[in-house]
C-alpha cells in the first residue's frame, strides 16, 4: 500500500477503537488508553472543525469511559447506538437480545475461558483464551441467530457478536457524512477488524481513504503496522495541522494590519 500522508484540514475522521486507537487486551475490560492520546483526539477535534467521530463495535458510554472527559460523536455497538456532534443520541430499538442471553451465559458456563460481553443492543462472545473452541462458538451462535428475527452474526477478532440486522459501520459513517461537520469533507476511517471492512468500503466509495491498522486482506487503501503507528501517525497530524492553522492565523492578522494601516 501507498505511504501514508498526514491528515489534511478537510478530512472527516472516523477512528475504531479497540485494535486501532488501543491496543487489544486479553478481556475487553482490561484495555490500556495511551495518556497523550485524549490530548492528540482534542487537537484533532479542534484543527478538524469537529468532524471527528469514534466507530466502534462497543457501546458509546464505555468509549466515553475510556476517553473522560473527551465526549465525541460517536456510533456505538456498530452503529446501533449514535451520538451525532450535537450530542444527540440515537439507538436502533432491541431486537430480542435478552432471549438470547439465557443459551449464551449457558454456553460460557460450560466452557472456562469463554467470556460474555453484554451490550446495549448485543451481545458478543470472546474466545481469545480458548481459540481452539471458535469452531464451536460460530456453530452455537449462528443456530442460535437463526432462531431470533432481526439478529444477525458478526465475526471479528476471537469473538462472534450477535446484534441487530442490518446494521454495520459503514451505515454509521453514511450517516454522520449526510450532516454537518461531516459534510462534504474527505472521509477517513481507520480500523483493524474484519468489522470493519463495510466501514472501509463506504469511505473509498466516498472518494475518502480506508486505514488498515495491521496486516491482512482488506478493501483498506492505507495501512500502518499497527496502534502505536496510527497513534503516532495521528499526533504528527494533530501538531501539522496546529502549525497550520497558526500560520493562517498569523497570515490573517498581517493582512489584516495591512489594510486598516
Amino acid at each position: 500500500m501507498p505511504s501514508l500522508p498526514l491528515i489534511e484540514p478537510n478530512t472527516a475522521l472516523f477512528l475504531d477503537f479497540d485494535g486501532t486507537l488501543a491496543d487489544l487486551a486479553p478481556r475487553p475490560d482490561l484495555v490500556q488508553v495511551e495518556p497523550e492520546l485524549v490530548g492528540t483526539l482534542r487537537a484533532l477535534h479542534l484543527h478538524l472543525g469537529g468532524a471527528v467521530a469514534l466507530v466502534s463495535g462497543r457501546p458509546i458510554a464505555e468509549l466515553d469511559h475510556f476517553l473522560q472527559p473527551l465526549q465525541l460523536p460517536c456510533a456505538g455497538v456498530h452503529g446501533a447506538e449514535l451520538r451525532d456532534a450535537g450530542g444527540q443520541r440515537l439507538r436502533q430499538p432491541d431486537p430480542g437480545v435478552p432471549l438470547l442471553l439465557p443459551p449464551l451465559e449457558a454456553l460460557v458456563g460450560a466452557h472456562p475461558g469463554l467470556q460474555l460481553e453484554r451490550k446495549s443492543v448485543a451481545v458478543a462472545v470472546h474466545y481469545r483464551a480458548v481459540p481452539h473452541l471458535e469452531g464451536m462458538v460460530r456453530n452455537f451462535a449462528a443456530e442460535l441467530a437463526g432462531g431470533v428475527p432481526g439478529i444477525e452474526v458478526l465475526h471479528g477478532k476471537m469473538v462472534v457478536e450477535l446484534k441487530p440486522a442490518g446494521i454495520d459501520k459503514g451505515g454509521a459513517i453514511n450517516a454522520f457524512m449526510r450532516s454537518p461537520p461531516f459534510a462534504r469533507r474527505t472521509p477517513l476511517f481507520a480500523g483493524d477488524d474484519i468489522t470493519d471492512e463495510a466501514g472501509f468500503a463506504v469511505v473509498r466509495r466516498l472518494g475518502g481513504v480506508g486505514l488498515l491498522v495491521g496486516a491482512r486482506p482488506s478493501a483498506a487503501t492505507a495501512s500502518v503496522t499497527g496502534p502505536a503507528a496510527l497513534r503516532c501517525w495521528l499526533h504528527r497530524s494533530a501538531k501539522a495541522l496546529e502549525v497550520m492553522a497558526a500560520a493562517q492565523g498569523t497570515q490573517v492578522s498581517g493582512a489584516t494590519s495591512t489594510t486598516t494601516s
